[in-house]
Protein backbone atom coordinates (compact mmCIF):
# COMPACT_ATOMS: atom_id res chain seq x y z
CA UNK A 1 0.00 0.00 0.00
CA UNK A 2 1.22 3.48 -0.80
CA UNK A 3 -0.61 5.16 2.05
CA UNK A 4 -2.44 3.63 5.01
CA UNK A 5 -4.76 6.65 5.15
CA UNK A 6 -6.57 5.29 2.08
CA UNK A 7 -8.38 2.46 3.91
CA UNK A 8 -11.75 4.04 3.05
CA UNK A 9 -11.24 3.20 -0.66
CA UNK A 10 -12.72 -0.01 -2.01
CA UNK A 11 -10.36 -3.01 -2.49
CA UNK A 12 -10.40 -2.71 -6.30
CA UNK A 13 -9.32 0.93 -6.11
CA UNK A 14 -6.61 0.09 -3.57
CA UNK A 15 -5.31 -2.62 -5.90
CA UNK A 16 -5.19 -0.13 -8.77
CA UNK A 17 -3.45 2.40 -6.56
CA UNK A 18 -0.75 -0.15 -5.77
CA UNK A 19 0.10 -0.20 -9.48
CA UNK A 20 1.21 3.43 -9.43
CA UNK A 21 4.95 3.92 -9.54
CA UNK A 22 6.16 5.14 -6.13
CA UNK A 23 8.68 7.52 -7.71
CA UNK A 24 5.86 9.43 -9.42
CA UNK A 25 3.94 9.73 -6.17
CA UNK A 26 7.07 10.85 -4.31
CA UNK A 27 7.87 13.37 -7.06
CA UNK A 28 4.38 14.90 -6.70
CA UNK A 29 4.70 15.03 -2.91
CA UNK A 30 7.98 16.91 -3.18
CA UNK A 31 6.68 19.61 -5.51
CA UNK A 32 3.22 20.09 -4.01
CA UNK A 33 4.20 22.33 -1.03
CA UNK A 34 6.09 24.66 -3.38
CA UNK A 35 3.13 24.89 -5.78
CA UNK A 36 0.77 25.51 -2.88
CA UNK A 37 2.99 28.34 -1.64
CA UNK A 38 2.97 29.97 -5.08
CA UNK A 39 -0.80 29.76 -5.38
CA UNK A 40 -1.61 31.02 -1.86
CA UNK A 41 -2.13 34.68 -2.89
CA UNK A 42 -4.57 33.58 -5.61
CA UNK A 43 -6.63 31.56 -3.14
CA UNK A 44 -6.69 34.40 -0.66
CA UNK A 45 -8.02 36.98 -3.11
CA UNK A 46 -10.40 34.96 -5.30
CA UNK A 47 -14.11 34.63 -4.73
CA UNK A 48 -15.76 31.31 -5.32
CA UNK A 49 -18.85 31.75 -7.48
CA UNK A 50 -19.78 28.06 -7.54
CA UNK A 51 -23.13 27.09 -6.05
CA UNK A 52 -22.76 25.92 -2.47
CA UNK A 53 -24.37 22.54 -1.80
CA UNK A 54 -24.96 21.95 1.87
CA UNK A 55 -24.68 18.37 3.06
CA UNK A 56 -23.75 16.64 6.31
CA UNK A 57 -20.07 15.85 6.88
CA UNK A 58 -20.75 12.14 6.34
CA UNK A 59 -22.23 12.74 2.87
CA UNK A 60 -19.41 15.13 2.02
CA UNK A 61 -16.85 12.47 3.06
CA UNK A 62 -18.58 9.86 0.89
CA UNK A 63 -18.59 12.22 -2.08
CA UNK A 64 -14.94 13.15 -1.57
CA UNK A 65 -13.90 9.48 -1.39
CA UNK A 66 -15.78 8.80 -4.62
CA UNK A 67 -14.14 11.77 -6.36
CA UNK A 68 -10.69 10.57 -5.26
CA UNK A 69 -11.49 7.11 -6.63
CA UNK A 70 -12.63 8.69 -9.91
CA UNK A 71 -9.43 10.71 -10.12
CA UNK A 72 -7.36 7.55 -9.72
CA UNK A 73 -9.53 5.71 -12.26
CA UNK A 74 -8.98 8.49 -14.81
CA UNK A 75 -5.23 8.26 -14.28
CA UNK A 76 -5.30 4.51 -14.86
CA UNK A 77 -7.56 4.89 -17.91
CA UNK A 78 -5.22 7.41 -19.51
CA UNK A 79 -2.26 5.15 -18.72
CA UNK A 80 -4.00 2.19 -20.37
CA UNK A 81 -4.86 4.31 -23.43
CA UNK A 82 -1.25 5.47 -23.72
CA UNK A 83 -0.19 1.82 -23.94
CA UNK A 84 -3.00 0.86 -26.40
CA UNK A 85 -4.69 -1.32 -23.77
CA UNK A 86 -8.15 -0.17 -24.83
CA UNK A 87 -10.18 -3.04 -23.37
CA UNK A 88 -8.47 -2.54 -20.01
CA UNK A 89 -9.35 1.17 -20.11
CA UNK A 90 -12.96 0.21 -20.84
CA UNK A 91 -13.07 -2.27 -17.97
CA UNK A 92 -11.64 0.28 -15.53
CA UNK A 93 -14.04 3.04 -16.50
CA UNK A 94 -17.09 0.78 -16.27
CA UNK A 95 -16.07 -0.77 -12.98
CA UNK A 96 -15.15 2.52 -11.31
CA UNK A 97 -17.35 5.17 -12.99
CA UNK A 98 -19.95 3.56 -15.26
CA UNK A 99 -23.69 3.03 -14.97
CA UNK A 100 -22.98 -0.14 -12.99
CA UNK A 101 -21.71 2.04 -10.11
CA UNK A 102 -24.91 4.06 -9.78
CA UNK A 103 -26.63 3.51 -6.45
CA UNK A 104 -23.54 2.21 -4.68
CA UNK A 105 -24.29 4.40 -1.66
CA UNK A 106 -27.84 3.13 -1.11
CA UNK A 107 -26.82 0.90 1.80
CA UNK A 108 -25.17 3.77 3.66
CA UNK A 109 -26.99 5.70 6.38
CA UNK A 110 -29.20 8.48 5.01
CA UNK A 111 -26.85 11.25 6.16
CA UNK A 112 -23.91 9.63 4.29
CA UNK A 113 -25.62 9.56 0.88
CA UNK A 114 -24.51 12.61 -1.10
CA UNK A 115 -27.13 12.30 -3.85
CA UNK A 116 -29.94 13.18 -1.43
CA UNK A 117 -28.46 16.63 -0.91
CA UNK A 118 -27.58 17.54 -4.51
CA UNK A 119 -29.66 19.99 -6.51
CA UNK A 120 -31.37 18.40 -9.52
CA UNK A 121 -28.91 19.93 -11.98
CA UNK A 122 -25.89 18.62 -10.07
CA UNK A 123 -27.47 15.20 -9.82
CA UNK A 124 -28.16 15.24 -13.58
CA UNK A 125 -24.48 15.98 -14.28
CA UNK A 126 -23.54 13.03 -12.07
CA UNK A 127 -25.94 10.68 -13.86
CA UNK A 128 -24.63 11.98 -17.19
CA UNK A 129 -21.08 11.21 -16.13
CA UNK A 130 -22.01 7.57 -15.43
CA UNK A 131 -23.68 7.30 -18.85
CA UNK A 132 -20.65 8.89 -20.57
CA UNK A 133 -18.34 6.47 -18.75
CA UNK A 134 -20.37 3.44 -19.88
CA UNK A 135 -20.49 4.79 -23.44
CA UNK A 136 -16.70 5.10 -23.36
CA UNK A 137 -16.36 1.58 -21.93
CA UNK A 138 -18.43 0.09 -24.74
CA UNK A 139 -16.42 1.94 -27.37
CA UNK A 140 -13.11 0.96 -25.73
CA UNK A 141 -14.05 -2.71 -25.56
CA UNK A 142 -14.83 -2.70 -29.30
CA UNK A 143 -11.88 -0.51 -30.32
CA UNK A 144 -9.27 -1.46 -32.85
CA UNK A 145 -5.62 -0.42 -32.98
CA UNK A 146 -6.35 2.85 -34.82
CA UNK A 147 -9.23 4.01 -32.62
CA UNK A 148 -7.30 6.08 -30.08
CA UNK A 149 -8.59 9.44 -31.45
CA UNK A 150 -12.17 8.17 -31.16
CA UNK A 151 -11.54 6.99 -27.60
CA UNK A 152 -9.98 10.29 -26.55
CA UNK A 153 -12.99 12.15 -27.94
CA UNK A 154 -15.31 9.87 -25.94
CA UNK A 155 -13.20 10.32 -22.80
CA UNK A 156 -13.73 14.07 -23.12
CA UNK A 157 -17.43 13.47 -22.43
CA UNK A 158 -16.47 11.84 -19.13
CA UNK A 159 -13.99 14.52 -18.08
CA UNK A 160 -16.35 17.23 -19.33
CA UNK A 161 -18.93 16.08 -16.81
CA UNK A 162 -16.27 16.22 -14.08
CA UNK A 163 -15.37 19.76 -15.10
CA UNK A 164 -18.99 20.90 -15.31
CA UNK A 165 -19.76 19.69 -11.81
CA UNK A 166 -16.55 20.83 -10.13
CA UNK A 167 -16.72 24.27 -11.73
CA UNK A 168 -20.40 24.70 -10.90
CA UNK A 169 -20.72 23.29 -7.38
CA UNK A 170 -18.89 23.09 -4.08
CA UNK A 171 -19.62 21.45 -0.73
CA UNK A 172 -17.43 23.71 1.42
Amino acid sequence: MLNTNLKHLNPATLSLLDQLRPWKVNQCRKSFPFLLLLSAPVFATSTDSRQFVEMPPEARATLRAEMLENQLALHLIISALAENRFAEAGDIVEKEMGISTMGKHRKLPQNARPGRFMPNEMHAIGRGSHVAASDFAKLANEAGPNDLPKLLAALQNVTGACIACHRGYRTR
